[in-house]
C-alpha cells in the first residue's frame, strides 16, 4: 500500500523526545510507531488498548514511591498536588508531573 497521507499532531517537547528515546531503544522510529498505533486501531476496529482514568491510589502510591522524607510517606507539598487533584483542580498528569518535579524524578510511569 504506498503511503501518501501526513497526520501532523502537537505534543509537549518533553513527551516526544521521552518517546523519541525509547522507539530508539526498541529500534524503530517514532513515524513507524505511529502507524503501528494507527493499524492496530484499524485493525481492531478502537483503541488497542484500554482508556480508563487512573485511580487515587495510583497518584498516592507514586507520591510515596518518589517522596524522600517521612520514611516513604508523601510530603505535605505533595499531599496538597493530590487535594488539588481529588478536588478536580488538576488532572492526574498534572499532578503526577507536580509531584515529580516536586523531588526532582524524571522518570517514566505507566499505569495498567
Amino acid at each position: 500500500m504506498q503511503k501518501t497521507e501526513i497526520v501532523h499532531t502537537r505534543i509537549s517537547p518533553e513527551t516526544k523526545a521521552e518517546c523519541d528515546y525509547i522507539f530508539n531503544k526498541l529500534g524503530i522510529t517514532t513515524s513507524y510507531a505511529i502507524t503501528m498505533f494507527l493499524n492496530q486501531v484499524s485493525l481492531r476496529k478502537g483503541i488497542p488498548f484500554e482508556i480508563a482514568l487512573p485511580e487515587k491510589e495510583d497518584l498516592v502510591s507514586f507520591a510515596e514511591n518518589v517522596s524522600s522524607v517521612d520514611a516513604g510517606k508523601p510530603s505535605d507539598k505533595a499531599k496538597q498536588i493530590m487535594k488539588l487533584y481529588d478536588d478536580g483542580v488538576i488532572d492526574f498528569e498534572t499532578a503526577e508531573f507536580a509531584i515529580m518535579r516536586l523531588h526532582n524524578v524524571w522518570e517514566t510511569h505507566i499505569y495498567i
